[in-house]
């Protein structure tokens, strides 16, 4: 009986099926990562546990054929692949049902990819990494076979896939450990999530709030028009943290004490009395960050803020983003919650066929540069889009039996939220 138990939660692990993972994305870091076996296009066997006997770690990237972003992500996976293939095993999976072995083995060639590809069948693997079924995704798994890093994107630079691979890989590397974030800039190492909550002024109330939105940014940035010369700034830290090993750093006064030393005893917070970077020279911005500085690492931007003198600075701090192709654009934080003059809040799809009924079941994929995220439309034929507003590249990925559709359509929408209508074949 109690093999037969035993034998019942590993085929529960292997399909990763239980609500409890379902309901938890990431709740997969730091444990065993189901083991698996797939056939790749070219008709070789891809066994994680076989390839771990044989390499001191494997990347697991999942994506589809469709999703633009993978595409943009390959060049710099296949040349840190040529670099590392000895010592780390790769492995791409399409989550499209669609993508048989030959379409995929096509796209390979043609791309001139040379680590192996498969598909996912039934999106099994990663539904233990992400339900929401957007793609692409990276998994790292360790040599001891545990799930050990997670990204939701793509990867930004080869130096950042390099970086990440070197944290799991090594004589130096003898235990797990877990990371699901990666380095912002490629001169910045691998890091763990920061539990530090925020850098503000003290007196945040009297200060106009904004914040920068960039593609470089996984949250925006928060800033403040400040007038008073100087700002007290406020620094709040988890409980979890050692105030101790988490430093202050700013554009100015780069070596600034760990923030243990910065503790106000009067108001029981860490503060530190900060200056504008001279006054005399108003269009100038002030970068705020905290990092810890125990990882022997470039410093870690856990919290940040942004102090600038008027509208002015921002618009050339943006342009400064901009230049470096990043879409950047501010806002005033509170203006952040109203709605639209019209009320709109979302990106509003309405898919009809020929006739103009209404189609259920089309799903509709949401690009940016970075990741796709698939939606479908409901019994209205419409799907109502929250996403950050920017320009979002739209595709029609897959229709119900008895449609179809151009293959090749696709759309752009304005940075605005709105609404369009796409049209699919009743056949």
């Amino acid at each position: 009986m109690r093999k037969a138990i035993a034998l019942l939660l590993m085929m529960v692990l292997v399909l990763c099926v239980s609500i409890a993972a379902a309901e938890a994305t990431k709740d997969f870091l730091g444990k065993p990562f189901p083991d698996f076996t797939v056939t790749d296009s070219e008709g070789k066997t891809f066994t994680l546990s076989e390839a771990l006997k044989d390499h001191e770690a494997v990347l697991i990237n999942f994506w589809a054929t469709w999703c633009d972003p993978c595409k943009n992500e390959f060049p710099m996976l296949n040349k840190v692949y040529e670099e590392v293939k000895d010592k780390v095993a790769f492995i791409a999976l399409s989550k499209e049902p669609k993508d048989t072995a030959e379409k995929i083995e096509a796209f390979r060639q043609e791309r001139g990819l040379s680590f192996p590809m498969g598909r996912d069948e039934d999106q099994k693997l990663l539904n233990c990494v992400d339900d929401s079924g957007g793609v692409p995704r990276t998994v790292i798994v360790d040599r001891f076979g545990n799930a050990v890093f997670y990204h939701a994107q793509t990867f930004r630079s080869v130096a950042d896939i390099r970086a990440v691979l070197n944290a799991f890989t090594g004589d130096g590397y003898t235990e797990s450990k877990v990371l699901d974030a990666i380095p912002q800039d490629t001169s910045t190492q691998v890091f763990p999530v920061s539990k530090a909550q925020a850098i503000y002024p003290e007196e945040s109330s009297k200060y106009k709030q904004f914040l920068i939105y960039a593609d470089i940014l996984p949250n925006p940035w928060p800033g403040y028009i400040v007038t008073d010369d100087p700002v007290r700034l406020r620094i709040e830290i988890s409980a979890n943290d050692n105030p101790a090993t988490i430093q202050y750093y700013d554009d100015v006064n780069q070596g600034a004490p760990t923030v243990e030393s910065l503790l106000d005893p009067e108001s029981g917070a860490y503060v530190y009395i900060q200056h504008m970077p001279g006054a005399q020279m108003p269009e100038q911005w002030l970068q705020a960050r905290l990092h810890d500085d125990t990882k022997n690492v470039s410093p870690v931007e856990y919290a940040y803020c942004i102090l600038v003198r008027d509208e002015k600075v921002i618009d050339a701090y943006v342009q400064y983003l901009n230049a470096g192709d990043q879409h950047a654009r501010w806002e005033y934080a509170e203006e952040t919650a109203e709605l639209p003059a019209d009320g709109q809040k979302a990106y509003v799809i309405h898919v009809v066929d020929q006739d103009g009924n209404p189609v259920e079941e089309v799903t509709v994929n949401f690009c940016t540069d970075t990741a796709c995220t698939p939606e479908e439309t409901d019994e209205a034929g419409m799907i109502a889009f929250e996403g950050e507003p920017r320009e979002y590249h739209v595709q029609i990925v897959d229709v119900p039996e008895g449609y179809s559709y151009d293959e090749n359509f696709d759309m752009y929408t304005t940075a605005e939220y709105g609404e369009w209508v796409l049209r699919v074949k009743k056949d």
